[in-house]
């Protein structure tokens, strides 16, 4: 039977705590305030400003295969060892990163994957429905759309590189459109016809142009309910009978519930709680081409064999690549990101008008097997989970707001956590 948390009943408005000031930590923010409890965000940096708002900007409805695949592990010896493929470990960070490594690598296997994509779909599937009832009650509609996911291909090679994602969203039944390069052209013009030789499109997708607008939107719609934001960082959380008590610089302060949603930095609570949960940073680079370049393209466009997304953004095309596991304090290497730029001038020609104007790095807080950290902890029922969310935080922190607002009121979930808990590595 599980432990549920003790003395306030169901229902009961309550005072919480928010661990992290993302875009997950803000839709949950602005979620719980709507019930009416008494919300404070706790983030040294500014709400949003994170690895949130340095993302190809895309609710993929349909993301349902994990980054472990038979077939990326078979390349994984090359990924790791070149410094120019779309994946690499910086040597300083090997002997940490190891387990990760190994539970990702035993995350590969064809049955694993069928597992983790049944996990995925319940949460992908709802995220944009979860996104429009959060956006349309802070209003914050206008920063949505539904422009859809396109992928392209250059060759028949290429496209047969997809037919394990193929097989899993047409057996779970995810919306979607092959294309020849003809439709393709017609969908997105401008991209060099001979690299579209297929397309993967999937209509039912989202685009949000500016992120940080958007996670900015959930937390003001959130202290205009009473939510308060406190630029503070948290070093610790001990749990009480009746709730949490947190150390924030240098105070005690005392919570009914706590909810960790502090990306790639969860881990050390969640170790302070007792759960050893495998969290890792899959750093990602973007490069952006200025204002006005936003008008080249009509949609996110990924180009899976070039390790890269282009992405129309609010402030210009943005190309997003890199999968780079050199933990949480290492300086940034921008030459992998830097090399793809000719290469996406030669797919988008007319982009090679523009001049990059801005390079980020952030830290995507990945789990081995692809599924967020969702639940309560363990042994300490008072403190809820809301981390992991790797390469789907954007897609998936309407939707983790939703569930963690259950999990507060303890009402029954929308959906079966288990497959989330924390316990499971």
């Amino acid at each position: 039977m599980a432990v549920m948390p003790h003395c306030l009943l169901a229902g009961e408005p309550r005072s919480i705590a928010i661990i992290g000031a993302g875009i997950v930590g803000c839709a949950i923010a602005f979620a719980l305030s709507r019930e009416g409890h008494a919300v404070t965000v706790f983030d040294p940096n500014e709400p949003g400003a994170g690895t949130s708002s340095g993302n190809a900007g895309a609710i993929v409805t349909g993301s349902i295969t994990p980054t472990s695949t038979p077939a990326v592990v078979r390349s994984l010896p090359s990924y790791l060892l070149s410094r120019h493929s779309p994946a690499v470990l910086r040597r300083h960070h090997a002997l940490k990163a190891l387990p990760w490594l190994l539970r990702f690598i035993r995350h590969g296997t064809p049955a694993e994957v069928e597992r983790i994509a049944r996990a995925l779909l319940p949460l992908v599937s709802k995220a944009l429905q979860a996104h429009r009832d959060l956006a349309g009650n802070s209003g914050a509609a206008n920063l949505l759309s539904q422009e859809g996911w396109l992928k392209v291909y250059a060759s028949e090679k290429e496209f047969a590189g997809s037919a394990l994602e193929r097989r899993l969203i047409e057996h779970h039944g995810v919306v979607h459109d092959i294309l020849d390069g003809g439709q393709i052209l017609e969908l997105q013009p401008g991209l060099d016809p001979a690299a579209c030789y297929r397309g993967l499109f999937q209509p039912s997708a989202g685009t949000v142009r500016f992120p940080k607008a958007l996670a900015q939107a959930y937390l003001g719609a959130a202290s205009r309910r009473g939510a308060q934001v406190e630029r503070a960082r948290v070093h610790r959380i001990t749990p009480q009978n009746n709730g949490a008590t947190l150390q924030v610089e240098g105070s005690e302060r005392g919570f009914d519930r706590v909810i960790v949603a502090a990306g790639a930095w969860s881990g050390v609570f969640a170790k302070q709680l007792g759960d050893r949960v495998s969290l890792d940073t899959e750093r990602g680079y973007h490069i952006s081409f200025g204002p006005g370049s936003e008008q080249l393209l009509r949609r996110p466009v990924v180009f899976p064999s070039r390790n890269f997304v282009l992405s129309p953004m609010h402030n210009g095309v943005r190309l997003v690549s890199g999968d780079e596991l050199a933990g949480l304090v290492a300086a940034p290497d921008y030459s992998r990101i830097d090399a793809l730029v000719p290469k996406a001038f030669q797919v988008l020609p007319a982009l090679a008008d523009w001049k990059p104007c801005e390079r980020w790095m952030g830290y995507r807080p990945s789990t081995p097997d692809s599924l967020p950290v969702l639940g309560r902890a363990t042994k300490t029922p008072n403190v809820v989970y809301a981390f992991g969310h790797g390469h789907l935080g954007v897609t998936l922190s309407a939707m983790t707001a939703w569930l963690v607002a259950d999990l507060v009121a303890e009402r029954p979930s929308a959906i079966d956590l288990y497959p989330y808990r924390a316990s499971r590595f």
